[in-house]
């Protein structure tokens, strides 16, 4: 930076500012034109020069994404020497400035996690949510940060943050951001059971979306770590670890490789999840949204056939036939229309388990009524007649899919390299 930049940015005056501008025009572009600076913003947010760092973010709003030689931006440095007004003004103008990476991957949230000011980290998570997910070089968040230098009230804002998050994103944010581990495979329970950090841990079992047994890249569960600390640990943290549910890597069941997964063949039920879920994918939603009423429309219909009373005097004049037509045939149909209805309607759901729990617990009540208003219409011998003839459809269809699926997997393996060379072989001498 030149000396008299320099010196105008020491002063703090914005009036000495646009002087030097009036003299040299171009000073500030030629700053911005360097990859790598500590440009005036820098200056002014280490110093706390509230009113210059404010010009300058309305004349040259870049400086404040621009790292300087020792790798921070000017967020970092209003962080670093306690300019906490000034920074929270700098987020005001731009929020995605608390995202920004500087020397060793740390974000401005990821500094006021180590150094500690709660309320300087709430404005930070208000401002720009999406920080929380951030991680430095070492794969490490927020939350690892603020186990490791024990700063327990950052901790619980942190983590109180995220356990009331009410987006659709949020849950995943929670399990992602508690669950993560760094480059060796470290949670945040895992530094608190290695610090042997009672208050740490049982802060974060707090958490319900805390997985307690995750593994590490050497194999160790949080109460591993724990007990890694030998005599020196508290006894008192084991009985929290456990209490929750923490066990030891050797007490777990193996964990299977992706790698190990993928080279298995596919099953049948992997075949029909997969294809319901592309089916779903690729359905637009006015496709999905017209489908829903059509299939709302013919349950109504075929529920309200089945609440529909029964005429058993006429029924009794009728000869086998007729019930056979009336019974067998209607009411086979009705009923297949019915269920297939129900589970068109579960196909054309989102994905997810809210919705899936959801329309199991609204559509087997009305599932067991249709049945038991059939019941109470027929003699029993009818009725179970009926429903083995359904079932019976529905197995044969099912049968029919799964020799489909085999006939499709076997035509997709190819034949053996010594059969394609000696077919191969035989087209040309031909």
């Amino acid at each position: 930076m030149e000396s008299k930049l320099l010196l105008v940015t020491e002063s703090g005056s914005v009036d000495a500012l646009y002087s030097l501008i009036k003299e040299v025009p171009c000073i500030l572009q030629k700053v911005d034109d360097l990859p790598l600076i500590h440009t005036p913003l820098h200056e002014a947010s280490s110093t706390g020069k509230m009113d210059l760092a404010m010009e300058l973010m309305v004349l040259k709003p870049s400086f404040a994404k621009k790292l300087n030689e020792d790798g921070f931006s000017p967020l970092h440095l209003a962080v670093e020497n306690q300019q906490a007004e000034l920074a929270l003004e700098l987020v005001k103008c731009d929020p995605s400035l608390v995202r920004i990476r500087g020397r060793g991957g740390m974000t401005a949230l990821h500094l006021v996690a180590k150094k500690g000011d709660v309320d300087l980290l709430t404005e930070f998570l208000r401002a720009c949510p999406e920080s929380i997910r951030d991680a430095n070089a070492n794969g490490e968040t927020a939350l690892h940060i603020a186990v490791m230098n024990k700063k327990y009230e950052e901790l619980q804002v942190l983590t109180g943050w995220m356990q009331r998050g009410r987006k659709s994103e949020d849950g995943y944010t929670e399990n992602h951001v508690l669950n993560r581990g760094d480059r060796k495979g470290n949670t945040a329970l895992h530094l608190a059971a290695y610090k042997n950090d009672r208050k740490g841990v049982k802060q974060l079992l707090k958490c319900t979306s805390l997985n307690r047994n995750i593994k590490n890249k050497s194999g160790m569960t949080a109460l591993d770590a724990l007990r890694a600390n030998g005599s020196n640990m508290n006894k008192a943290t084991e009985i929290i670890i456990k209490i929750s549910g923490g066990k030891t890597g050797e007490s777990l069941s193996k964990v299977e490789k992706m790698s190990v997964f993928l080279r298995k063949p596919v099953t049948f039920r992997e075949y029909c999840s997969t294809g319901i879920a592309r089916y779903r994918s690729r359905m637009s939603d006015g496709a999905r949204n017209a489908l829903l009423v059509i299939t709302a429309l013919i349950i109504t219909a075929t529920y309200q056939t089945a609440s529909q009373p029964v005429d058993k005097d006429k029924l009794e004049k009728l000869d086998l036939g007729e019930i056979l037509l009336d019974v067998m045939c209607l009411w086979g149909f009705n009923t297949t229309a019915f269920l297939l209805s129900i589970v068109l309607t579960f196909l054309l759901l989102p994905a997810g388990r809210a919705y899936t729990w959801w329309y199991i617990f609204i559509a087997v009540p009305l599932v067991c009524s249709f049945w038991t208003m059939t019941y109470m219409k027929y003699h029993p011998s009818i009725f179970f007649d009926m429903y083995r003839l359904v079932a019976l459809g529905f197995f044969i269809y099912l049968i029919v899919f799964y020799v489909r699926w085999k006939c499709i997997r076997q035509k997709k393996v190819q034949k053996p390299k010594t059969e394609l060379i000696s077919e191969r072989n035989k087209t040309m001498v031909v």
